[in-house]
């Protein structure tokens, strides 16, 4: 029987401190592992190595490693593909990090997936079995989202999960929009938003065992109509849940009212900032600032517990807006917020237009250190000056006076959850010169 190991590489701490970043537990129960798992035929033996909790055993007798790849995690993903080959063993690689950077990653690897690996995983493995392993494989058509494969959850150590330990449960791909600083598209091809049948995602909820879901979406909410049929099927389920959709959606009484009663426990928003100027500029214009202030008093008054995305250093941004930004949160009371330092993202309109002026800097290393590095040259700060305001914001927000202003006493779940994540973040911030937990789902 061939044998097959997985492994999910963990990020470096940052270019000053190379090392990979270790943690006890992990937060989430993810669904990429289990998945490819799932995707190998049956007469492989199967391992799955989560190197953020454990590094590989090179020394261990296996055929074939398959290697998933985020930019994040590419440096100790070549690392680890060295390692092996050096001992003769067949190393393969998927992930975005491969469709956008297939000639790198073709040197490290003895294999590559570009594309979704729906079909092509399962190829090269049998490939690989007969000998007959090609250099590249690439998917260029749309794969089916249905009678997808159940993850092998069963592979996985619960001992390396937390108490409180969500599954990841894989909703949908694609999004409607367009946004200028995004990858969607490119990467997951042109197919606008494919959502998985509604039978088989109650299935895989079922399967997994637990009362707490995190759905894997792009856009949770890419059809209404769709949207309600499936959340009246979560109803009998009684769980709670996650997503991340956009702001406008809960203005929708109806929809958001049913998310509740559904088990909906906390959203996250991609709002991205407060200055409708800078919205329009991200092609992001149906995000209306002005309602803001309705989407969080809806929210509270449902007891949802809920987060903002920021996307901080477009052209459009100053101190000023910066300044606004953490007034209107504070003033407010946001449960919670996520500061993004702009990174123009291979594949993404907005990268097109910043290397057309000259504007990225160490493109090699864009996208490794997320949040630490400033990879363009802004309009209004210097690289370090724009870092360092995003740090600001950070370890503003995340200050205990900010908390226990903003927070309420954790009584219900949702106060739970929002504590959560603001401890979460906390630590982010106090330790901003590095990388942190990095979720993949």
């Amino acid at each position: 029987m061939p044998k097959l190991m997985i492994v999910q590489p963990t990020p470096l701490h940052s270019p000053q401190k190379p090392i990979p970043y270790r943690i006890r537990k992990r937060k989430l129960v993810g669904a990429i592992m289990p998945y490819l798992a799932a995707l190998a035929p049956r007469d492989w033996d199967v391992e799955l190595v989560d190197d953020a909790i454990e590094e590989p055993d090179y020394a261990k007798p296996v055929d074939v490693v398959a290697i998933t790849v985020r930019t994040v995690t590419s440096l100790r993903a070549y690392e680890i593909a060295r390692r092996f080959r050096e001992r003769n063993v067949t190393v393969l690689m998927g992930g975005p990090h491969i469709t956008f950077h297939a000639e790198e990653a073709a040197n490290h690897a003895d294999a590559i997936c570009i594309g979704e690996g729906e079909e092509i995983f399962p190829k090269m493995l049998e490939d690989a079995a007969a000998g007959r392993l090609r250099k590249i494989y690439r998917r260029d058509s749309m794969a089916s989202l249905e009678n997808m494969p159940a993850p092998r959850w069963d592979l996985l150590n619960m001992k390396d999960y937390v108490f409180y330990r969500p599954f990841v449960i894989q909703h949908s791909r694609g999004c409607p929009f367009s946004c200028h600083f995004c990858a969607e598209i490119r990467l997951n091809g042109d197919y606008g938003f494919r959502a998985r049948p509604i039978e088989e995602i109650v299935e895989d909820i079922r399967r997994c065992g637990s009362r707490h879901v995190f759905f894997a979406a792009s856009q949770f909410i890419g059809n209404k109509g769709r949207t309600m049929q499936f959340l009246e099927a979560l109803v009998p389920l009684k769980i709670r849940w996650s997503a991340l959709f956009s702001a406008h959606f809960c203005l929708d009484a109806d929809l958001l009212t049913l998310a509740k009663r559904s088990g909906l426990l906390h959203v996250n928003m991609g709002i991205e900032s407060i200055s409708q100027d800078t919205l329009k500029s991200m092609s992001k214009g149906f995000n209306k600032a002005h309602h803001y202030a309705d989407v969080i008093r809806v929210l509270h008054s449902l007891d949802i517990s809920y987060s903002f995305n920021f996307v901080l250093g477009a052209d459009t941004d100053t101190r000023e807006t910066f300044r606004s930004t953490l007034a209107f949160l504070h003033e407010n009371k946001v449960d919670a917020a996520y500061f993004n330092l702009l990174v123009p993202l291979k594949g993404s309109p907005l990268y097109d237009e910043m290397k057309a002026e000259d504007r990225i800097i160490d493109e090699p290393n864009m996208e490794r250190w997320p949040g630490v590095c400033c990879h363009f040259e802004p309009r209004n700060f210097t690289p370090e000056e724009l870092v360092n305001e995003v740090k600001g914001m950070q370890r503003d927000y995340y200050s205990w006076r900010a908390m226990t202003r903003r927070l309420k006493f954790p009584r219900s779940e949702s106060n739970f959850a929002s504590w959560n994540v603001n401890l979460t973040q906390r630590k982010v911030a106090r330790n901003s010169g590095e990388m942190n937990e990095f979720i993949e789902y």
